[in-house]
């Protein structure tokens, strides 16, 4: 049985809006998925007095209706 990836999401804590905005043209740039969405909200820690973004990507790999390619999905910590 086939397994085809169609997308993914993926969520990342960033410390500037410039960070998430240079997030956005790396993954513009990838030739292995397209974007289809991109978010980030700013948050604020009252305990740290931190600012952060927090950033909400959406890559699809594969179409749902006609998928071209299998993939081997690995997570390294």
């Amino acid at each position: 049985m086939a397994r085809y990836l169609l997308n993914v999401v993926e969520t990342y804590r960033v410390p500037t809006v410039n960070e998430a905005l240079e997030m956005r043209d790396e993954f513009n740039a990838a030739a292995e998925y397209e974007l289809q969405s991109f978010q980030y909200t700013t948050k604020f820690n009252k305990k740290t007095e931190e600012e952060y973004q927090v950033v909400k990507v959406k890559k699809v790999i594969n179409e749902e209706k006609d998928p071209l390619s299998g993939v081997q999905v690995s997570y390294a910590y």
